[in-house]
Formats: C-alpha cells, sequence, structure tokens
C-alpha cells in the first residue's frame, strides 16, 4: 500500500513539473511575440502594401523662393533644414526596416513642387513618406546623402546644396494587406472543397457503409494520410494541382486556386474523423424514431443526425482553418513565394505564415514584423473561434 502510495506520489509531481515547464515555455513564447510584435503592430501595418511605390524627383527652378528663411520648431530626434523647409527623423517603416521619414515640410518650401521624373509632373512631398536618397548641388560641388546614413547626414547634405538633383522618394511599404487577403480566400475557398467532401464521406462511413474489413482499411488509409508531413502534400500540389489549374483556369505556376486544392486534400483527414465522431454519438433510438414516422434514411440524416451533431462539425470548422492559417511548408510550393499586393485566385501570393517564412529567411531576418504577423494570426484565429462559437449557440436553440 505504501509503495502504491509513492508511485502515485512520484507520478503526480512529474505530471506537475511538466505542466508547470510546459505552462512556463508557452508563457515565454507568447511573451516574446507580443513584446517584440506589438511595437510593429498598428493599423498602417495591417492595411498598407508590401512593396514601396518609388518616386525620382528634382528641383532645379529655384529664382522664385527666397531659400533659408524656414523656421521650425524641431522636436526631440528631428532634424531640421532652414534652407528646404522640411524636418526629417530616423524612423522605420511598417516591416521594420530603417528609414528617413518626413516628419514636417513648410508650406512655402520648394519641395512642395518637385518635378516627377517619370512623367515630368509636379509632385507634392506629404509627411510620413520616406527619403531614400538625395543629390544636391551648388556652384562649386555636389553632395549625396543615403537614408541608411542617417536624418543628420541628409539634412547637412541638404544645407551644402542650392538644387536638388535627384530625390529618390518611397511611400508604403512593408504592410501585410496582401497576405490577409491572401490568407482569408484560402480559408473560404479551402472549406469550400474540403468540407463537403469531408462531411460526404464521414456520413457514408457511418451511416451507409458496411462494418467490415474494407471499412477498417479505409480508417487505417485516412488516420495514414493525417499523418503524412505537409510538405509531402506541397509537392502533391506541385505536381498535380498546377498543372491541372494551369490548364483550367489559365494559371501560370502556383495560384491561390492550386494551394486551396491542396489544403483541401490535407484536411480531408481532419474533418472526415471529427465529423465521423459526431455522427457515431448520436443515439440510435433518434434513427429509428425517423425511420419509424416515416421518413427515409437521406432525410433521417439531413434533418435529424447532421443538426444534432451540429458541435462536430464546427469543431472540424474551426481546426480546419487554425490548419490553414499556419500551413506554410506546402503552400510554399502549391502557392508561392512572393509577396503581393494585387490578389487574385488565379495569381501567386503569400498566407500569413508563408510571409513570416520570408521575413526570416533573408540574411537580415526581421524579427519583429515576424512577431507582429505572428499576434495577427493569433488573433485571427481567436476572433474566428469566437465567430464558430457564437453560430453553434445560436443554432443549438434551434436544434
Amino acid at each position: 500500500m505504501r509503495k502504491r502510495k509513492l508511485k502515485d506520489n512520484i507520478a503526480n509531481i512529474t505530471t506537475y513539473i511538466f505542466s508547470v515547464l510546459g505552462l512556463i515555455t508557452l508563457i515565454s513564447i507568447m511573451c516574446y511575440v507580443f513584446i517584440n510584435g506589438s511595437k510593429n503592430l498598428s493599423w498602417k501595418f495591417l492595411t498598407s502594401n508590401y512593396q514601396e511605390v518609388t518616386y525620382n524627383l528634382q528641383r532645379k527652378d529655384l529664382e522664385n523662393y527666397n531659400l533659408d528663411i524656414y523656421n521650425y520648431q524641431n522636436k526631440k530626434d528631428e532634424y531640421y533644414s532652414k534652407k528646404w523647409g522640411i524636418a526629417l527623423k530616423d524612423s522605420q517603416n511598417a516591416s521594420g526596416n530603417k528609414v528617413i521619414e518626413i516628419t514636417f515640410i513648410n508650406n512655402d518650401s520648394p519641395l512642395n513642387n518637385m518635378i516627377n521624373l517619370a512623367n515630368n509632373s509636379f509632385y507634392k512631398i506629404n509627411v510620413g513618406e520616406y527619403i531614400d536618397k538625395i543629390v544636391v548641388s551648388n556652384e562649386n560641388d555636389s553632395y549625396y546623402a543615403l537614408s541608411k546614413d542617417g536624418a543628420e547626414n541628409m539634412i547637412n547634405q541638404l544645407e551644402q546644396g542650392n538644387k536638388i538633383d535627384d530625390m529618390v522618394l518611397k511611400v508604403g511599404g512593408g504592410g501585410i494587406k496582401g497576405s490577409i487577403l491572401t490568407t482569408l480566400y484560402l480559408i473560404i475557398l479551402t472549406l469550400i472543397i474540403a468540407l463537403p467532401l469531408g462531411i460526404g464521406c464521414a456520413i457514408y462511413l457511418n451511416e451507409y457503409a458496411s462494418k467490415n474489413k474494407f471499412l477498417t482499411l479505409l480508417h487505417s488509409l485516412i488516420d495514414m494520410l493525417g499523418g503524412i508531413p505537409s510538405i509531402i502534400f506541397g509537392f502533391f500540389g506541385m505536381f498535380i494541382f498546377i498543372p491541372f489549374c494551369d490548364l483550367s483556369f489559365h494559371t501560370n505556376g502556383g495560384s491561390i486556386i492550386s494551394g486551396s486544392l491542396t489544403l483541401a486534400v490535407m484536411l480531408l483527414p481532419t474533418i472526415i474523423k471529427n465529423v465521423e465522431e459526431s455522427l457515431y454519438v448520436i443515439p440510435n433510438s433518434y434513427r429509428s424514431a425517423s425511420l419509424a414516422l416515416g421518413a427515409s434514411k437521406s432525410q433521417t440524416i439531413f434533418k435529424i443526425i447532421l443538426p444534432n451533431s451540429l458541435s462536430g462539425i464546427l469543431t472540424a470548422t474551426v481546426l480546419s482553418i487554425g490548419r490553414v492559417i499556419g500551413e506554410s511548408a506546402s503552400l510554399i510550393f502549391a502557392l508561392g513565394t512572393a509577396i503581393k499586393d494585387s490578389i487574385k485566385l488565379t495569381g501567386n501570393g503569400t498566407s500569413l505564415a508563408v510571409h513570416i517564412w520570408v521575413l526570416m529567411g533573408g540574411e537580415e531576418p526581421n524579427f519583429d514584423a515576424s512577431c507582429a504577423i505572428a499576434i495577427v494570426i493569433l488573433i485571427i484565429v481567436l476572433l474566428l473561434n469566437l465567430f464558430v462559437k457564437l453560430i453553434e449557440r445560436k443554432l443549438s436553440k434551434y436544434a
């Protein structure tokens, strides 16, 4: 009796220790993600394009302007040019990369009427845009400054010149709007494909299929399919679905359609098992009573069995959504890794998870932006779970 009690105590202590270690690890990861990602997380980050728009500007005709008259009480970390009436500071764009941001420009500054060299039209510089490079000159010499050299150096170079031979201005960039839209398209299209197939297969296996060795084999194959690494599905999508979409939808390589088809195949085991279990626990008395009242088997399934197994269907839906949002390996091959701002079903792009993979795969991994995207993924999963739970509660009142 004493030995048994000792073994139980050891088992309980071991369980508590590993539970606490797991909880500490999870909390540590969450804290790291939120601490590093929260400073990058903003509405601009969520709604702006990833690709920057670049303008090459010039200003040489300055006879109508009286330079060196623009006074401004610059703030901390800002550098101001009285000659040009512009204030700059070292900042970060939406993805966390270092930039020189325009924080103020005088209404009478000659920089308000720059010449856009692309179409020879006037361009007005705005607060919040970024200067990547300037080339200025005077009667004796020319000077240039790059964004990597800092805002103070750029202001010093501006003060040396009387003409702006070239200014490279960048607008926007670093946002994840395209990846958010791609992820939502993947979720919707994948569920449209996978849910009817998975639910139909579960209905057949539980309601129609004979309980024999063949059914046992089918269950074994479904379990095996659920254990296949996702990268294998990526190869399958690349060799099967991409050529199919090229022929059927006139795509060119990976696309949202081919990615959704690949994800649909991946999700089938999850959907089938969860729905089949929810069908299995429905009492047989429900079926017998429905049939005794004159309903056909199909009417019994769709009007009695399925409504009562709604929780299992919604669970399968939530798990499927979470799998789509978090999947990256298969989508790298079936969808692509090009971060796009213009999203089409027949075009490639990146989901939020693949966007993180791209940011972390360069020579200088962007931890802050990756953590910000991770926070977005967690929030989307939470909101979708709450939405599905709300639907389940509403429908259960009428079941």
